[in-house]
């Protein structure tokens, strides 16, 4: 019969994910109270997610290397929010371009600490610099394959160079939402995700923008 043990390394994996989100939420909260990432120590880290300061150590070398990974967390979340109008987009809908858009803004909100984090690092940390622009990339793949089913399609204007539309794009809503999210209040959400969505669509799509 065989064994239905689980495999070390899984168990290892699945730990480490369950730690990495805690962590995440620990920062997100302890960001959001006004401290900055490099002054919260690991056992202030550690403390808040409800882990040892060896634990977290068996799975990160550093600071550094926690917050790279929880960028990992956060576009992960973002790419979800995504989806909404990825995994639907040969339906063409405006209604599902701004799903996505409205759910990358709400995520960007609720992780907004580790996103400004890793944009202050970024500048003199080159690991979080090149993490920062892979996840980026990987954003701008999901659009590069948006645009490319709506040129094959017809829906899409056919002259667009597909990836580097998809980078400008994707940039754009990344600087949209790194300087202005923090400095305003949640009820400017909406009004964002209508200006960008009205960009997306009005340099992508042939058919016009419903009127609102």
């Amino acid at each position: 019969m065989p064994s239905v043990t689980r495999k070390p390394q899984a168990n290892r994996e699945e730990r480490r994910q369950q730690i990495e989100r805690r962590l995440l939420e620990a920062t997100d909260r302890l960001m959001s109270d006004g401290s900055s990432f490099t002054e919260l120590s690991v056992d202030r880290l550690a403390t808040e997610a409800g882990i040892s300061r060896a634990s977290f150590y068996i799975y990160f070398e550093d600071k550094g290397h926690l917050l790279r990974r929880l960028a990992t967390q956060v576009f992960a979340d973002l790419t979800e929010a995504a989806q909404k109008w990825w995994s639907v987009a040969d339906r063409h809908d405006y209604a599902d371009a701004h799903a996505g858009i409205d759910g990358i803004i709400a995520a960007y909100r609720a992780h907004q600490p580790v996103l400004v984090a890793l944009n202050e690092m970024a500048p003199y940390d080159v690991g979080a610099r090149e993490t920062y622009r892979e996840l980026l990339d990987g954003v701008a793949d999901g659009v590069t394959t948006v645009i490319r089913g709506g040129q094959a399609a017809g829906t899409i204007r056919s002259e667009l160079p597909a990836a580097t539309t998809a980078t400008a794009l994707t940039w754009m809503v990344e600087r949209s939402c790194q300087q202005n999210l923090p400095h305003n209040p949640r009820t400017y959400d909406a009004e964002l995700a209508d200006v960008l969505t009205e960009i997306i669509w009005g340099a992508l799509y042939l058919k016009a923008a419903p009127t609102r």
